[in-house]
């Protein structure tokens, strides 16, 4: 495990909490089964300041990328202090035995104004592309934008660029009045989630920083880089909240604390909302059985199940690790299948870098785009 950003412990001469520089490592003792975090003079350090909540991807090749994505923060700075120019980079932590590198990555729009935007690895994960939607700027409450962009980490010199279609334009509370909007409205505070069939679902959000919520969700085709509206959240989801993607292939919302230091009561929504994507009212769902009923699975290993309707697909999707409307851990990795005599065999990669160790949703889907009710298999 490798950690960093946050805050420090000391304050300033200006009694601010600054955001740590210190880069922390979790050492796993496979022979023991016991770790322990190292002494920070055994962790190689880069001297960067990260944001606050600085969303990382963990890339095929072990290196680490920085999305441009972050929570009350500029974004990664240089050593020296300096503001970075980019907005993302790749991370290459030498594996704690050289000095970390970062190599900054151009093309992200607004990268200054990426404050609480949402980035996702794209399904599936072997395709090694991110997408990087929405945001603002909690330090100068600047409007939030539409912009979807989209980086492809396979190329040689990988560059964001705009994908086909922007974040499309919804209903607005601006200052407790309802109106659509316009132009280059946009949201931060948004949540995207992976779905079974291989798109991404992006809902709620707000124009500024905790205020102005926009009522607008949509599912966004890696394949056409396009977006679809569906039905909105009821509920306004600003800061502090988050979406995830249910076992049955619902998308369950929550939260929004839209007073949290404006001088009000702390206030917390405590409302739940469950979407219910196009794909569950396509007809029967398939239904999976495991031909082994163990769960746990090991790098390139062969696995069998029985499903009670051909499938078009197979996935293993990771669950939610959700802060802030932020995910970067999520990802979904296609499962490579062929089907004789009524059992599908699947092959999982060797790599543990595509598939970090850990527990999975394991998904399927017929002709329909119809999904299964995950099953659970721990991975490694």
């Amino acid at each position: 495990v490798y950690s960093v950003g946050g805050l420090t412990d000391q304050p300033d001469a200006n009694g601010a909490v600054p955001i740590s520089r210190v880069a922390e490592r979790f050492q796993y003792n496979k022979k023991t089964g016991a770790g322990r975090w190292l002494p920070q003079n055994q962790v190689q350090q880069s001297g960067f300041h990260w944001a606050m909540y600085p969303s990382l991807v963990l890339m095929q090749d072990g290196r680490l990328f920085y999305t441009g994505s972050s929570v009350f923060g500029r974004g990664v700075e240089r050593a020296t202090g300096a503001d970075g120019v980019s907005g993302g980079g790749v991370y290459d932590d030498g594996n704690n035995k050289k000095r970390p590198r970062y190599t900054e990555i151009l093309g992200l729009r607004a990268h200054t104004n990426r404050d609480q935007s949402a980035s996702v690895l794209l399904p599936p994960a072997q395709a090694q592309k991110v997408l990087t939607l929405g945001g603002g700027n909690a330090g100068n409450n600047a409007t939030a934008h539409r912009h979807a962009d989209v980086i492809d980490l396979k190329k040689a010199t990988p560059r964001y660029r705009p994908a086909k279609q922007e974040i499309p334009l919804g209903m607005v509370n601006l200052a407790g009045k309802m109106q659509r909007q316009t132009g280059a409205m946009g949201k931060m505070y948004v949540s995207a989630v992976l779905l079974p069939d291989g798109k991404v679902m992006e809902t709620g959000g707000g124009l500024h920083q905790r205020a102005d919520p926009v009522y607008e969700a949509s599912i966004f085709d890696p394949k056409t880089e396009r977006f679809k509206p569906v039905a909105a959240d009821p509920q306004p989801r600003t800061y502090h909240s988050s979406a995830i993607l249910l076992p049955d292939g619902r998308v369950l919302a929550i939260g929004n604390n839209p007073n949290y230091d404006a001088g009000q009561a702390n206030y917390f929504d405590q409302d739940m909302t469950i979407f219910t994507p196009p794909y569950l009212a396509r007809g029967p769902r398939p239904s999976l059985t495991l031909a082994r009923p163990k769960t746990g699975w090991a790098y390139g290993s062969y696995q069998k199940f029985r499903s009670t309707q051909p499938i078009t697909s197979a996935s293993l999707i990771r669950p939610a690790a959700v802060t802030h409307s932020s995910d970067p851990n999520q990802r979904s990795v296609a499962l490579p299948y062929k089907t004789a005599k009524g059992v599908t065999t699947v092959k999982l990669n060797a790599n543990p870098n595509l598939t970090p160790p850990g527990w999975y949703m394991l998904f399927v889907t017929n002709k329909s785009g119809v999904p299964s009710v995950a099953k659970w298999i721990h991975v490694g």
